[in-house]
C-alpha cells in the first residue's frame, strides 16, 4: 500500500488505460479522482471495488473553467492532490500536414496538450500548498519520440507532452514536485483500435505496427498501470524529468 493516504487524479480514466490506471492506484492505496468526458461507465464503483474510495467526474479537460471547478470540488471531497496522471488523450486525423485542417489541428491539440495544460496547472497549485510535494505523470508516446509517416498532429502533441513533463520537473523540483512521461508503444486499448480504422492501411496498420516492436506484442493495459503506479510512489523519489520507454523495445531499433 505505497500509495496510502495519496490523492490521485487520472484523467481518461473512464476508458481503456486510463480506468486501468485508476484501478492499479486504488489496489496501492490511493483515493482516486477520475476524470473524463464521457461518463457513461460507472468506474468510480469498479475502482473502489479495489478498496479504496473514487469519485467521478465528467470534465472536458479542454475547458479550463471545467477544469478549475473540478479541481476545487476534488480538493472539497478528497484533499489536496499528490498524484496527477494525464492519460486523457485522442489519436486525431490522419491526414498529412498538407491536407490537415485548422480545426484537425485544434482538436489534437486541445485534448491532448491544452487539457494536459490545464490539469497539470491546477494539480500543481494543489501540490505547492503542501510540504509532500506531489508526482505528475504524463502519458506520451514512442510517437512524441520517432516520427512515422501516418498521424502527423499526433506526433507532435505527444512531443509536446514530454517536454511539458521535463520543464515541469525542472521548475517545481524545488517544491518536491516531480514530473516524468511515459514513452508508450502500441497498448491494447480502444485508441489502438481508433488508430487502425482512420489508418488507409486498414486492419494491417495494427499488425505491422507491432511488428515493429521487438516483443512482438502489444502492452496490456495492467503492465504500463504498474509503471505508472512506481513512478507515483515512493519507490521513484529520485528519478523526475525522465522520459520512461514502456515500448517493447520500439524506440531502441
Amino acid at each position: 500500500m505505497k500509495l496510502n493516504n495519496r490523492v490521485a487524479v487520472v484523467t481518461g480514466g473512464a476508458g481503456g488505460l486510463g480506468t486501468e490506471i485508476s484501478r492499479e492506484l486504488a489496489r496501492q492505496g490511493a483515493t482516486v479522482a477520475i476524470l473524463d468526458r464521457d461518463s457513461v461507465d460507472d468506474v468510480a464503483s469498479l475502482v473502489s471495488g479495489e478498496g479504496r474510495q473514487a469519485i467521478q467526474l465528467g470534465v472536458d479537460i479542454t475547458s479550463n473553467d471545467e477544469v478549475h471547478t473540478a479541481f476545487e470540488q476534488i480538493e472539497q471531497l478528497l484533499g489536496p492532490v499528490d498524484i496527477l496522471v494525464n492519460a486523457a488523450g485522442i489519436t486525431g486525423t490522419s491526414r498529412p500536414t498538407h491536407e490537415a485542417t485548422e480545426d484537425d489541428f485544434d482538436a489534437v491539440f486541445a485534448v491532448n496538450v491544452k487539457g494536459t495544460f490545464f490539469c497539470s496547472k491546477y494539480a500543481i497549485q494543489s501540490m505547492l500548498g503542501q510540504s509532500s510535494g506531489g508526482s505528475i505523470v504524463n502519458i506520451s508516446s514512442t510517437y512524441g519520440v520517432a516520427a512515422n509517416a501516418d498521424i502527423p498532429l499526433y506526433h507532435a502533441t505527444k512531443a509536446a507532452v514530454i517536454m511539458m513533463a521535463k520543464t515541469d520537473a525542472v521548475t517545481y523540483a524545488r517544491d518536491g514536485i516531480r514530473s516524468n512521461a511515459i514513452v508508450l508503444g502500441s497498448t491494447r486499448t480502444p485508441m489502438s483500435t481508433a488508430a487502425m480504422s482512420i489508418s488507409p492501411e486498414g486492419s494491417a496498420y495494427l499488425q505491422n505496427l507491432i511488428d515493429l516492436h521487438p516483443l512482438k506484442r502489444q502492452a496490456e493495459p495492467d503492465e504500463v498501470a504498474k509503471v505508472v503506479a512506481f513512478l507515483a510512489g515512493p519507490d521513484s523519489s529520485y528519478i523526475t524529468a525522465s522520459s520512461i520507454p514502456v515500448d517493447g523495445g520500439y524506440t531502441a531499433i
